[in-house]
């Protein structure tokens, strides 16, 4: 289906499907506004809710081109309507879709959208969602400072209704911006409070978010103790969200630290949970790859070279099939230097 958008976009083809942002890019998935629409209901009504239901189906099974064509369809009914509400949502998961493609000012003209319709209509929550996935827009295009200034009007307005996920989600991204410009002690205190408030919201992808993050800063800050704790609550938070990449994302900040440490018992024992997580992928994908990496080097720890060969090689092949160059060349290194 090809559409003509609203917000003056043209006709689409979009062709390619989504790709995950690279890190240290924010996510925009887990900052849409999931709340439920409970407008007049009516036939159209039914027809719009039907489009939104269809491209939520469609994102889940990847297909972000159809997904935003049935978006739109139902933002242009909303908007008829006059549900400035429902059409903001709409909004909104067209904006992360064209960013997830990398079509980047598509998802910008969203995104606007999704903000100026919010205020529009006084939806205080649709402001912070719309300002935070705007901010993160701009921080995936290395426009620092003004993804920053989005993230603290979204405090700002969050902190007047009350809503701890709103409040945490705007902590958490904060707390990301001062961790990419260095300013550490900032980071762990923002993070520190957007856990706390991901914890009031029980948002256990936000509270393994925001973890994690945390994790980090205390890494780079040499407070390991600390940084143990963090990731120890984001990989529960993973495990009570049911999302193996931030379990994973958590184990590889605990293995970072006690493979540094020589703690091997602790080395292993987290290995297993990763190697749970990612061997039995089909086909193997990155994360197979990198958890041949991890075991690779803790068979070298344990004076079983055979073992760690064996390891690195398979790795390899996943890395070379993967086209991944930089994780080939730290194969081979580890292979020469057996």
């Amino acid at each position: 289906m090809k559409h003509k958008y609203l917000f003056g976009l043209g006709l689409l083809a979009l062709l390619l499907p989504g790709l995950s942002l690279p890190a240290p890019a924010l996510n925009l998935e887990e900052q849409l506004d999931i709340r439920p629409l409970d407008a007049t209901r009516g036939p159209s009504r039914d027809v719009a809710d039907g489009w939104m239901q269809l491209g939520n189906q469609q994102l889940g099974e990847g297909n972000l081109t159809a997904a935003v064509d049935s978006w739109a369809e139902a933002a242009e009914i909303y908007r008829l309507l006059g549900d400035g509400q429902a059409a903001g949502q709409a909004y909104g998961s067209m904006g992360a879709a064209f960013a997830t493609l990398g079509q980047f000012p598509e998802a910008e003209r969203a995104l606007v959208l999704r903000v100026g319709t919010a205020r529009d209509n006084g939806d205080s929550l649709g402001q912070v969602y719309g300002l935070n996935n705007l901010g993160t827009l701009y921080i995936n295009q290395g426009r620092v400072r003004a993804g920053q200034a989005h993230f603290e009007e979204a405090l700002q307005i969050a902190r007047t209704t009350g809503d701890a996920r709103a409040i945490g989600l705007s902590l958490s991204n904060l707390g990301q911006v001062a961790t990419q410009l260095g300013e550490l002690d900032v980071a762990v205190r923002l993070l520190e409070a957007a856990a706390n408030y991901r914890i009031l919201a029980s948002d256990y992808v936000g509270e393994a978010y925001a973890s994690n993050n945390l994790g980090d800063a205390y890494v780079a800050l040499g407070r390991e103790s600390n940084a143990i704790g963090a990731y120890r609550v984001g990989l529960r938070a993973g495990v009570e969200a049911g999302n193996s990449a931030l379990q994973i994302r958590a184990l590889d900040g605990l293995l970072g630290i006690y493979l540094g440490r020589n703690e091997l018992g602790l080395v292993r024992q987290y290995l297993a949970q990763r190697s749970a997580l990612t061997l039995g992928t089909t086909p193997p994908d990155l994360q197979t790859a990198l958890t041949f990496r991890w075991l690779g080097d803790y068979y070298l720890r344990t004076d079983s070279p055979e073992q760690a060969e064996q390891a690195f090689t398979r790795g390899l092949q996943i890395a070379r099939n993967l086209r991944q160059k930089s994780l080939e060349a730290e194969f081979i290194n580890r292979l020469l230097a057996l």
